[in-house]
């Protein structure tokens, strides 16, 4: 299986922080933005549907905290864009949109001369969606408090 980091544009904004692309166990998505895009032939305008999602992600220790559970490390909340997406579905977005994980990989059509990623938000609870896109983009890192 390929490295997802390979595939996304910016990926050491991340991979530098997690030491490694980051698994996406148990993040949260906090924000799932949808645009149209912006498609005017006449004026040589060819932008497809974009996704912009913010996901609060964080790393799990061995240590055992005070209440008796892993304690956790590195919160931070990545933006991730991702460009010309196709074959979209969704289900459950909610109050709390944990995810069990976030798989990206190459797709090979021989319907498309460039690259397609298919790209899985495993829901646990909460959203779950899949679709594929031509790019993807960490757009934003920053660091985020542990109880959000």
């Amino acid at each position: 299986m390929e490295d997802p980091a390979g595939l996304v544009e910016n990926s050491e904004r991340l991979v530098g922080l997690f030491e490694g692309w980051p698994s996406f166990h148990d993040a949260e998505v906090i924000e799932f933005n949808l645009w149209r895009g912006d498609i005017a032939p006449e004026a040589d305008r060819w932008v497809f549907p974009v996704l912009t999602t913010r996901i609060h992600l964080w790393d799990t220790t061995p240590a055992v905290n005070a209440e008796g559970r892993l304690a956790t490390r590195r919160h931070t909340h990545a933006t991730l864009r991702f460009h010309a997406l196709d074959d979209f579905k969704m289900d459950g977005f909610n109050h709390q949109n944990a995810i069990y994980g976030m798989s990206i990989a190459r797709e090979n059509s021989p319907e498309h001369s460039f690259l397609r990623l298919r790209v899985v938000f495993e829901g646990a609870h909460g959203l779950s969606a899949t679709f594929r896109c031509s790019r993807i983009e960490v757009t934003g890192v920053e660091p985020a408090p542990p109880e959000d």
